[in-house]
């Protein structure tokens, strides 16, 4: 007897495990208890407020949702769902989904009315109509959807819908979303077949869309998805089942049908393209891909990717790629790149880059390269580079930043917070220079011109070079200086060449004055073998420290200046 009961009471323990397990894991986000007291406070705060009394996070459209609205609450042990609908005004319903509650904006109520729900030659086929619950007007463009079977319509301007499903005597569960109104769900108890890919769902199938940066909402996304699949994406945002496979011609007419838009596909292989949900693996199209959320591993387009999430792997754009949230990894096309949020890792393009956000990594394009904020890596372009807050290297003809830690090399350099100055100066071979010295205290270039001008004795020079200050306390500081000018002395057909070391002291007299003073090393290089009258002639003014060379002198100078600014 005591046998049995000990194997009797093991079986209740593995049996209730489980279910014990499954209780606990599914519990509900909305069912739990918070206590609320506020007032006057933003919406947007107490939601943050909620968030952290209940260890989750919101998810919901910030046109819609007014975050800078007041609100005051005085509740005590109230479930989440009951505080939601007394701040929300009950005008929201709610969808959890792992750690996400969705809110979204449904004021209104629906009601679908069966007409037909009958087997015919193995088939379900189901019909009817919807309308709104309050005025009874038929409702058009509402989505009618059996999620396990990712098989959905849209009611005409009857307000009717009608499904075909296989029928293997399992139940059918219908769903009807529509903009503003609240799902509906009813359950038919004759067999429909339902696919094994539920395995792959999330507990609830939902994953969270971004409504406000929908890939609809672009130029191609415009172009290349149908009325219909726009109205379908705003009515099923927030539904996002998962499927291993998808073969498509073009959007809508694929093994997914009307229903692509809503499915993320380990494969997607489209002939001219496709629209997904997102890629989790592996999508090849000739012509297109359109992705609502996340693609990850590797997307190959013939001429064009559209990413409404983020991009975790290799995009390769024959043309041009857009993605509308973050890329993690290596962006490729022969036009353009844009990521609207951050870049961390390569962005390569024909002609140019524009990440709206941070990047970290390499940007490299023939044209020019943005970064709208920080960047920590090394942009490369043949003619501009931008970023708010260079934390690397630019390398371009023309390199912009608002502000700089990093290095700028170009031949125009600006930092809008950043080094610069005005300087006058004297040395031993020209009398009078001044130079525009611009960037930031790790590396400036300077543009320079300078005269001598005594009896009989001219000589006019220009260039360009780079500097750096290093502080050496709170008013002195050594800035080291390279340039490379071209000295006229009265015959422009001839090569005359200088090129200058000047290692200066700066002391900073106040915030936009400072004096410098230091020595110099110069090498010139000419091939004028004779003065010219009213020029000086540089090899006679100096003793030089190289010898036996026609075309080469060398010599120590000195300079002294002042800067402002």
């Amino acid at each position: 007897m005591d046998s049995l009961r000990r194997h009797v009471l093991l079986f209740l323990i593995i049996f209730t495990l489980p279910l014990v397990s499954r209780a606990t894991e599914g519990e509900s986000i909305l069912a739990k208890n918070i206590s609320v007291h506020v007032s006057n406070m933003r919406l947007g705060s107490v939601l943050k407020t909620i968030e952290q009394k209940g260890n989750f996070t919101f998810s919901y459209n910030s046109n819609i949702v007014k975050t800078d609205s007041l609100v005051t609450l005085n509740v005590n042990n109230w479930t989440i769902k009951e505080v939601l609908d007394q701040m929300l005004l009950n005008r929201f319903e709610y969808k959890e989904t792992r750690n996400f509650v969705i809110l979204r904006y449904a004021p209104l109520q629906l009601s679908l009315t069966t007409e037909k729900a009958i087997t015919e030659d193995g088939e379900y086929n189901i019909s009817g109509f919807v309308t709104d619950d309050r005025s009874g007007k038929k409702l058009e463009n509402a989505s009618v959807y059996e999620r396990s079977l990712l098989q959905s319509t849209l009611t005409g301007k009857d307000g009717r819908f009608e499904l075909h499903l296989k029928n293997n005597g399992k139940p059918v569960i219908l769903t009807v979303s529509k903009e503003y109104y609240r799902d509906t769900t009813v359950t038919f108890l004759s067999g429909v077949t339902v696919n094994s890919n539920q395995s792959q769902l999330d507990e609830d199938g939902y994953m969270i869309s971004n409504d406000d940066d929908g890939i609809e909402r672009t130029v191609l996304g415009r172009l290349f998805t149908s009325a219909r699949q726009k109205v379908r994406a705003t009515n099923l945002h927030g539904l996002i089942a998962q499927a291993p496979f998808q073969a498509s011609a073009i959007p809508g007419v694929s093994t997914h049908a009307e229903f692509s838009g809503q499915v993320v596909n380990a494969v997607s292989l489209n002939a001219v393209g496709g629209y997904n949900a997102g890629v989790d693996g592996f999508e090849l199209g000739l012509i297109f891909n359109l992705d609502k959320g996340d693609v990850g591993a590797v997307q190959i387009a013939g001429i064009f990717n559209v990413v409404g999430g983020n991009v975790n792997g290799i995009q390769v754009g024959g043309l041009y790629n857009n993605v509308l949230g973050s890329v993690r990894g290596i962006q490729l096309s022969l036009l353009h790149n844009r990521v609207k949020r951050d870049l961390n890792g390569i962005q390569v393009a024909g002609l140019y880059n524009h990440t709206r956000g941070s990047v970290r990594g390499i940007q490299l394009a023939a044209l020019g390269n943005i970064a709208g904020q920080k960047y920590s890596g090394m942009q490369i372009a043949g003619l501009f580079n931008y970023t708010h807050n260079l934390r690397g290297v630019q390398l371009g003809l023309i390199n912009v930043a608002d502000t700089s830690s990093g290095y700028s090399i170009g031949l125009i350099n600006i930092v809008r917070y950043g080094y610069h100055k005005l300087a006058l100066s004297s040395n031993e071979t020209l009398n009078a220079n001044i130079g525009l010295k611009t960037g930031s205290k790790n590396l400036y270039t300077i543009w320079t011109g300078g005269l001598r001008v005594n009896d009989n004795s001219k000589l006019y020079a220009f260039g360009f070079g780079f500097g750096r200050e290093m502080g050496m306390g709170k008013h002195l500081a050594f800035n080291p200086e390279i340039t490379e000018q071209y000295v006229y002395q009265g015959n422009w057909a001839r090569t005359n060449l200088l090129g200058r070391l000047d290692a200066s002291l700066t002391y900073h007299v106040a915030k936009a004055f400072s004096i410098n003073a230091g020595p110099s090393l110069n090498l010139f290089y000419s091939d004028q073998r004779n003065a010219v009258n009213g020029y000086a002639y540089v090899k006679d003014l100096h003793h030089s420290f190289i010898n036996n060379s026609n075309s080469w002198t060398g010599w120590v100078g000195w300079t002294v200046g002042v800067s402002f600014f």
